[in-house]
């Protein structure tokens, strides 16, 4: 008898062993799977300000209240990125202000004559000043509350503080939502209390609202753009710009709600689609695909024109790695995830850019 009750301790023990082996390795595969599928449950989404802190633990009632069966992978709303370094000049290692100086060469040709002419005023350096502002987005942690949901299938044997289901994923969303934040936020910024992106540092919107004001920048006189005007409009803006950046090229940049506009104006003027280049590309007719038209996700709903080079329109930043590099803490259970990042917009040049009468 008691050699029976060995042997069914050892069938017991093998079965245990390749239970809890075919555990570990479900939770290593879920781990894996991470990116695909749809969310079969709800999680709560708690905007804040950059320089707050969210108890970011998922609404447990919302986990737990699914019926049916559970979708073992996560999917996450699509967001804008960070676009605004793609379409802007970026120049990285600047902790808190540049110079960016520019030279200006008086005219001074003359008929030929023995005596040596010079003035003062042959050459004047011009400084812009580009600032940086140190911003942060905080989030706070509990894995062990992921225990009470269906998620606590992919953890890990025993109480891990650090153990948080689908960690990369959630890295990678919580990177992808700051630039999503930043990519929004940073046109109308202002450098005041700054509880949030709109609050933390000067963006180009801003400046060039402050640049209007102080009578650098006369705008064109463009008026609000329509389904039957918006054509027109960018064409105008295109014929704003000197010659020489004309010759040369530069872009316009617009609103997504302009650029809806643009299309189907025309689309109804011209009987046609406007076609992009080989690199997705759109340019204004007759300018030998000098002048480009750029729909910016970062301009928001603006009316807003912005006629410059690209090398003229300045985003600085400490490093861009810094916008998805996570610094994580444990403090007994609770997990305290930091991003910190410096950010500053600035236009190098106001002799070469013109904007609308549109805000």
């Amino acid at each position: 008898m008691g050699n029976v009750l060995k042997g069914m301790k050892l069938v017991l023990g093998i079965a245990l062993y390749f239970v809890l082996g075919t555990m570990v390795a479900s939770a290593a595969g879920f781990e894996a799977a991470y990116m695909g599928g749809v969310v079969a449950v709800a999680m709560a989404s708690v905007p804040m300000g950059l320089d707050g802190a969210l108890a970011s633990t998922p609404t447990l009632t919302a986990l737990a209240g699914y019926g049916g069966k559970y979708e073992k992978k996560i999917f996450s709303t699509l967001r804008n990125s960070l676009d605004l370094l793609n379409d802007t000049t970026v120049i990285p290692g600047i902790k808190n202000k540049l110079n960016l100086t520019k030279l200006t060469v008086a005219d001074g040709v003359r008929k030929y004559r023995e005596q040596f002419d010079d003035a003062d005023t042959d050459l004047t350096y011009t400084p812009r000043v580009i600032e940086t502002e140190l911003l942060k987005r905080d989030i706070k942690i509990n894995p062990l509350k992921y225990r009470e949901t269906w998620m606590s299938e992919v953890m890990r044997l025993g109480v891990n503080p650090q153990d948080l289901p689908f960690a990369q994923y959630v890295y990678e969303q919580v990177a992808k939502k700051l630039a999503q934040e930043v990519n929004d936020g940073a046109y109308l910024a202002e450098n005041t209390t700054g509880v949030s992106v709109a609050t933390s540092f000067k963006g180009l919107g801003t400046i060039i609202a402050e640049e209007i004001t102080a009578g650098n920048i006369v705008p064109i006189a463009t008026g609000a753009a329509s389904a039957t005007t918006a054509v027109a409009k960018a064409e105008q803006m295109m014929k704003s710009m000197p010659v020489a950046y004309r010759k040369h090229g530069f872009d316009i940049f617009c609103s997504y709600e302009f650029w809806d506009l643009y299309q189907e104006d025309y689309r109804e003027r011209y009987k046609k689609y406007i076609d992009a280049n080989t690199n997705g590309e759109f340019f204004i007719d007759s300018t030998k695909r000098k002048v480009r038209i750029v729909p910016a996700t970062w301009m928001g709903s603006s009316g807003r024109l912005i006629a410059s080079p690209k090398e003229n329109i300045i985003t600085g930043v400490d490093a861009v790695g810094d916008f998805d590099k996570i610094h994580a803490e444990t403090e007994f259970e609770i997990l305290k995830l930091r991003i910190l990042f410096a950010i500053g917009s600035q236009i190098r040049d106001l002799d070469a850019v013109r904007v609308n009468d549109q805000a």
